[in-house]
């Protein structure tokens, strides 16, 4: 886990942030942490596509996959 160490926000801007952490029940640095990665992109389409493929490439060949739909009705009838 990375460690910013000090971050200077103009009173507005530190107003705001404070104001939501309160809203929230979050301290000001975890309000900021968690605004700050929610900003932050994820994963690109590229590399969510190389994860699936990795999985795929776990199933050994020639074994039957069950189409999803049908497990989710059979959950879904239970």
């Amino acid at each position: 886990m990375g460690v910013i160490e000090k971050v200077v926000l103009d009173d507005i801007t530190f107003s705001r942030l404070e104001a939501e952490a309160r809203r929230h029940g979050r301290s000001i640095g975890d309000e900021a942490a968690e605004r700050l990665s929610a900003s932050v992109p994820r994963l690109s389409k590229e590399e969510i596509i190389a994860g699936f493929e990795a999985i795929a490439a776990m199933t050994p060949k020639g074994v039957k996959q069950t189409d999803s739909t049908l497990l989710i009705r059979e959950d879904r009838d239970r």
